[in-house]
């Protein structure tokens, strides 16, 4: 929802693309705090994945700096509208306890490299890319994950906000603007998460996976007809 409502302004997609990662990096930091101080957040597990999905980012910016911001939009539009149809016939898939075999684990650190260069990309969809790909990592319970996506998502911008602001393609008057409605979001959203559980979360998640599959096609249609 930022990133089309800057472009709305009249921010061209690449300064848009790298300004709405001031405003997210907000929201994320304020959320992070929130699931800190009542206790949700495990630092272990966050840090151990935020060192691959770190290691993706600088690539996914640099791609972000000479690529066009539309150029995968089709393609991630159609994986995020799969992932919802397949959540929504297996529920239990994200939100069950589960326990993830040794195979299974072998594929974190490559996933979570892969989710690096994509967020360092676009950024839209990441929590969901990591509550999904955490599915392999713990015991189903999405208030906690919800928190270490926090933690990751604000490392990442962290790092992808700052090489885009060496690029010279932030334009921080809206970015910050848009960052003191982002920042009451963080605390709000991870009140809420806390409060309401994994019910919550999870209806939230397919509402925001369909609607961010459909705004990519949709967005990546109305480019290749003007």
């Amino acid at each position: 929802m930022t990133l089309p409502a800057l472009m709305v302004f009249g921010l061209e997609p690449k300064i848009a693309n790298a300004t709405n990662r001031v405003a997210v990096l907000f929201s994320s930091g304020a959320a992070v705090a929130t699931f800190h101080k009542h206790g949700h957040l495990d630092h272990r597990l966050a840090n151990r994945l935020t060192i691959p999905t770190m290691l993706g980012v600088p690539v996914g910016s640099w791609l972000a700096v000479y690529l066009p911001p539309d150029a995968f939009e089709p393609v991630f539009g159609a994986i995020f509208l799969a992932m919802a149809v397949l959540l929504l016939l297996n529920p239990k898939r994200i939100a069950a306890a589960n326990v993830a075999s040794d195979r299974c684990r072998r594929w974190v650190n490559p996933i979570f490299f892969a989710i690096g260069i994509y967020v360092g990309f676009i950024q839209a969809g990441m929590g969901i890319l990591v509550l999904l790909a955490m599915s392999l990592t713990n015991s189903g319970d999405l208030v906690a994950s919800n928190a270490v996506k926090n933690w990751i998502g604000f490392l990442v911008t962290l790092a992808a906000t700052v090489m885009f602001a060496i690029y010279g393609l932030i334009d921080w008057l809206p970015g910050l603007v848009m960052a003191g409605g982002n920042l009451l979001g963080g605390v709000v959203g991870a009140k809420l998460a806390i409060k309401k559980g994994n019910r919550l979360i999870f209806g939230f998640l397919i509402v925001v996976m369909i609607a961010t599959g459909l705004k990519l096609i949709v967005t990546s249609v109305y480019g290749w007809i003007r």
